[in-house]
């Protein structure tokens, strides 16, 4: 087990658990003396219990899978257990975080595009109406069930972007082993 990467639970008398929340493991290094040297009987004897999987690291809004802490199970060796309850996002939910916020901000980024006094040509004007449209259509053209990621989102490219070409940016870098 390895301790420097749990948290702990400080334990009544009767050895259940107080109310007082997770001990960080640097307050724990701490309290059992300042070194790393003790195992899970010293931990007992002290009065605090280890629990398994409790310094779990996520990020909630990253993926379409939502975590949250779940309970928390005693062992038969006296340390504890931290369940996860992990589950998917809801299609609206998963629509607000990978598409409105970025999809309305490019809206709003080339309203400029569409006034009456806007310095682009007709045509040019005429792009930017069909990419703002693409933009506004976007939430309905796509497998939701197939996204799990903002990163799944194929983005319509605005008008005079480029999809850059790998092969020819290695000959502007001077890869000597792109062809020329």
């Amino acid at each position: 087990m390895d301790f420097k990467n749990l948290n702990y639970l400080k334990l009544n008398e009767d050895g259940t658990t107080s109310s007082s929340g997770f001990i960080a493991p640097d307050n724990m290094f701490y309290i059992m003396g300042s070194s790393w040297d003790f195992n899970l009987e010293d931990c007992l004897a002290a009065g605090y219990a280890p629990v398994i999987d409790s310094n779990r690291e996520f990020l909630n809004g990253d993926s379409n899978i939502e975590i949250e802490p779940g309970e928390i199970i005693r062992n038969e060796d006296g340390s504890f257990t931290q369940l996860w309850i992990e589950g998917e996002i809801p299609l609206s939910e998963k629509r607000a975080r990978f598409m409105d916020r970025n999809r309305l901000n490019q809206l709003s980024q080339t309203d400029w595009t569409q006034l009456p006094d806007s310095p682009l040509s007709d045509e040019l004007k005429a792009e930017y109406a069909a990419y703002r449209q693409t933009l506004r259509d976007l939430p309905n053209t796509i497998d939701w069930d197939t996204i799990t990621h903002a990163d799944d989102i194929v983005w319509p490219r605005e008008p005079g972007v480029s999809t850059p070409d790998p092969e020819e940016n290695a000959k502007d870098l001077g890869d000597p082993d792109a062809e020329s």
